[in-house]
């Protein structure tokens, strides 16, 4: 007998083995292989960046930060030196439009009492005119009493005070829109805290409405107020530091010079200007 396969099944077969090659071929038409050197865009197949969650990102952020530190400290001690910076009171004086002077004493005259003329009326303290100066002398007992002297100006829109003082004490000033004892204001410079405070004193009592800094304030400078516009703006040297309202009362028709606690202060080159 002959051990073949009948002639169908044989068929069959071969039937089934070119299918079988058939789908084989399809499979590898359907996923082609890639050639050399070609990267996946496979995200599963993807290399992390290289700043990823390396050890070199972190040295990266760590130098970012450093460097805004050190910027922030650079301009922190640069704010600080020109704030500080003690103004030359020989040399500069405040960039302001003075106006016409209505008033001007530099005490060019014999040594001796302040308010022995018309233009100072010493309200406390002891003052004297000495090499050419208005003086504040400590008072002999060491008590601490307020020195104060003032003097009267035109009624104006505008006015420009310009004065000199060697002190390096606190508290020494100049005062405006003084009423009596007890009734005016008062700007006082304090070296030691490196600051300039505006007070109102009614009825003997100080109330701060103005305290600015820091401000260098050398053992003589060069001070200037300008009344205008509804505000008084401070200057020591060529220097704003800061401004405060007047109020109902508007500009002063008087002034003075003075120390809170009768400290010893010169002033001089005393100036007022009215307008434009």
């Amino acid at each position: 007998m002959d051990p073949s396969p009948p002639p169908v099944t044989r068929v069959a077969a071969a039937a089934v083995a070119v299918e079988a090659a058939g789908a084989g071929v399809a499979g590898a038409v359907a996923r082609p292989t890639e050639p050399s050197g070609v990267v996946s865009t496979d995200a599963s197949q993807r290399r992390p960046p290289l700043l990823g969650r390396s050890p070199l990102r972190v040295v990266f952020r760590l130098a970012q930060v450093t460097i805004l530190l050190w910027a922030v400290v650079v301009l922190v001690e640069r704010y600080d030196e020109t704030a500080t910076q003690p103004v030359d009171s020989a040399t500069q004086k405040a960039d302001l439009v003075l106006g016409d002077e209505v008033f001007s004493d530099s005490f060019e005259r014999a040594d001796g009492p302040l308010g022995g003329d018309e233009s100072w009326q010493v309200v406390t303290g002891n003052w004297v005119i000495a090499g050419s100066a208005a003086q504040i002398v400590a008072d002999p007992s060491g008590a601490f009493v307020p020195a104060l002297a003032v003097a009267e100006v035109p009624k104006a829109d505008r006015l420009v005070i310009q004065l000199s003082i060697d002190s390096p004490n606190d508290g020494v000033g100049v005062v405006y829109g003084y009423d009596g004892p007890g009734e005016f204001n008062r700007i006082g410079f304090n070296p030691s805290f490196a600051a300039v405070g505006v007070e109102k004193i009614r009825g003997g009592q100080a109330e701060t409405v103005g305290r600015f800094g820091p401000v260098g304030i050398p053992d003589t400078y060069e001070v200037s107020l300008e009344f205008a516009r509804g505000e008084l703006q401070v200057w020591v040297g060529n220097q704003v530091v800061g401004q405060v309202p007047l109020g109902d009362g508007g500009l002063p028709t008087s002034f003075g010079l003075s120390s809170s606690a009768g400290s010893p202060a010169k002033f001089d080159d005393v100036r007022v200007y009215a307008g434009p």
